[in-house]
């Protein structure tokens, strides 16, 4: 590309074509890794919840067994 923008005199206008390019494939390839990450981020945050409403629920529920045993 350098080479022929040499040869025509217009290095300027090829080396904007080729960032522009470069530009586009890092956004295309930025897009898709989003993509990937989002389920893989859902399910982390899922599990997180999960883990804290256990460890909240978890105590009253042998709170209430042993309160029902007792009797």
């Amino acid at each position: 590309m350098i080479a022929v923008g040499e040869e025509t005199g217009a290095l300027g206008d090829m080396m904007n074509e080729v960032a522009e390019f470069y530009q586009r494939d890092v956004e295309y390839a930025m897009k898709g890794l989003a993509a990937q990450i989002e389920p893989i981020l859902i399910l982390v945050l899922g599990a997180m919840v999960l883990f804290i409403a256990l460890g909240v629920f978890l105590p009253m529920w042998s709170l209430g067994h042993v309160v029902l045993h007792a009797k």
